[in-house]
C-alpha cells in the first residue's frame, strides 16, 4: 500500500471516530435536554445543570442537581431510555459545604434576591422579613443561593438567619405576629418616639414574646428584640384563621398600594413589579401565588370570555403579552387584577387603575391589544395549583 493511500485511510479512520464521538455527544445532550424538559422545565424553580459523556453503554454525569429525589428521577429516565450504566459525579444540593444549616429565615424588612451572586445582577425577587428560605449553596463573598416558599431561586448576601433543622423547628413553633400596616417601624421601647430597631412592611412575620396594652414585644429570627404597635400587626394564628380571598378584600387590599412605585423584582409595599403586586395582594389575603406573571398564568381556573371580554369577575388575574404563532411561543409579560367589568388595577409605573373599554377615560390601548386571557383565583380548587397559607406548615406554626 503506497504512502498516499495509507494517509487517506488514516484520515478516514480519524473522521469516522470523530463522527462516532460527535454522535454520542449529540445523543447524550439530547437525552439530557429531554430529561430537563420533562423533569425540570422551569429553571427559575429547579436546579438542573447536568452534563454527560457517553462511552459505549456507560454515561458519566457531572454538574449539579436540585436534590436527591430529582437525581433518582433522572437516573430512572436514562435507564428507561436505554438501560445505560451510569457513573454518578453529579453534586446534589444542598451543598455539603453548608453543613447542617440548610434553612434560613429573612431577618431584615426586605431581602433582595438576584439572578447572579453580584450586586450588579438583575433583581429576581424579594423575601419579606420572616420568610422561610431553603439554602442550597454558597459562593465566596458571602452570597447564598436560596429558594423561597413559592419555589423561586436566586442569590442573596442580605441578612438572613441560617438555621439547622432543630433551630428552624424551634422558630416555627414560636407564637408569631404578622405585620398588617403597609410600612412602619419596630421600636426599642414601647413609645412611638423610641429608637427604631428596623423598618417593617406588610406581610412581615416576627416572633411574639409578650403582649402589653397597645404593644407587642417581638423577636427577630436573628434573636433581636423590639416592640411593635398592636395597631400595626395581628397574631398570626388569628389572622390566618380569618384570611379569605373574597372580592371585597382583594380590591380593598389592592387599593392600599395606590401610587407605590414600580420596581423590577419588587414584592413589598416599598416597591413592586406587576407580579409582585398581585402576589402581595393575594398573600395578604391568605394565598401564596407563584412569583412571575408567566407562572401565575399556569394556576387558577380558566375564565371563558367572548370577544368583548365579558365575564370578568373581581379578583380575576388578567394576563398580557405576545400571542403565540407557528414559530413562536406565547409570551406572558404582565399581570393585573380585575376590578370587575373592564377595569383592572396593576403595577405599571406605579400602582394604578386602567380599563379595557375604549370609552373609558382610563382606557389603555396597549393593554387592550396585548390582552391574552384571564384566570380565576378566588374559589379555585387545590387541583388548580392555587396554594393557601393555611396549607403550609410554616405559616400554621404551632397554632
Amino acid at each position: 500500500m503506497d504512502t498516499a493511500r495509507r494517509a487517506v485511510i488514516a484520515v478516514l479512520v480519524v473522521l469516522l471516530a470523530g463522527c462516532r464521538i460527535s454522535h454520542k455527544a449529540d445523543m447524550i445532550t439530547e437525552l439530557l435536554q429531554e430529561a430537563k424538559a420533562k423533569l425540570a422545565p422551569d429553571r427559575r424553580t429547579v436546579v438542573f445543570d447536568v452534563q454527560g459523556e457517553m462511552k459505549g453503554r456507560t454515561i458519566t454525569l457531572t454538574g449539579e442537581i436540585h436534590d436527591a429525589a430529582l437525581k433518582d428521577q433522572l437516573f430512572r429516565f436514562l435507564k428507561e431510555k436505554g438501560d445505560y450504566e451510569i457513573v454518578d459525579q453529579v453534586r446534589t444540593l444542598p451543598d455539603p459545604e453548608l453543613g447542617e444549616k440548610t434553612l434560613a429565615v429573612a431577618s431584615v424588612s426586605v431581602v433582595n434576591i438576584r439572578t447572579k451572586p453580584e450586586h450588579a445582577a438583575e433583581m429576581g425577587t424579594q423575601a419579606i422579613l420572616g420568610t422561610p428560605l431553603k439554602v442550597l449553596k454558597k459562593e465566596h463573598g458571602g452570597w447564598l443561593y436560596v429558594q423561597t416558599p413559592d419555589g423561586y431561586l436566586g442569590w442573596t448576601d442580605d441578612i438572613i438567619e441560617l438555621m439547622t433543622h432543630e433551630e428552624y423547628s424551634a422558630w416555627v413553633s414560636k407564637p408569631k405576629v404578622i405585620v398588617t400596616t403597609e410600612v412602619g417601624f419596630t421600636r426599642a421601647a414601647k413609645q412611638r418616639t423610641a429608637q427604631p430597631v428596623s423598618d417593617i412592611v406588610a406581610g412581615a412575620i416576627l416572633g411574639l414574646e409578650k403582649e402589653f396594652p397597645g404593644w407587642y414585644e417581638v423577636s427577630y429570627p436573628d434573636g433581636r428584640k423590639a416592640f411593635l404597635e398592636r395597631a400595626d400587626a395581628a397574631r398570626l394564628a388569628v389572622w390566618l384563621a380569618s384570611a379569605k380571598d373574597t372580592p371585597d378584600r382583594i380590591v380593598a387590599t389592592a387599593k392600599r398600594f395606590f401610587g407605590v412605585p414600580y420596581f423590577w423584582g419588587g414584592t413589598s409595599a416599598k416597591c413592586m413589579d406587576c407580579s409582585g403586586f398581585t402576589k402581595t395582594v393575594y398573600f395578604l389575603n391568605g394565598v401564596l401565588l407563584p412569583r412571575d406573571a408567566s407562572q401565575q398564568a399556569l394556576v387558577g381556573e380558566p375564565v371563558l370570555l367572548n370577544d368583548q371580554k365579558d365575564g370578568l369577575q373581581v379578583g380575576d388575574l388578567l394576563f398580557f403579552g405576545a400571542r403565540g404563532t407557528e414559530s413562536k411561543k406565547e409570551r406572558v409579560t404582565h399581570v393585573a387584577i380585575s376590578l370587575g367589568g373592564k377595569k383592572f388595577i396593576h403595577a405599571s409605573g406605579d400602582v394604578r387603575i386602567n380599563s379595557l373599554d375604549p370609552a373609558d377615560a382610563e382606557y389603555s390601548a396597549g393593554r387592550d391589544h396585548s390582552f391574552l386571557r384571564a384566570k380565576r383565583i378566588i374559589g379555585a380548587g387545590e387541583s388548580s395549583g392555587v396554594r393557601r397559607l393555611s396549607q403550609i406548615p410554616y405559616y400554621r406554626g404551632n397554632e
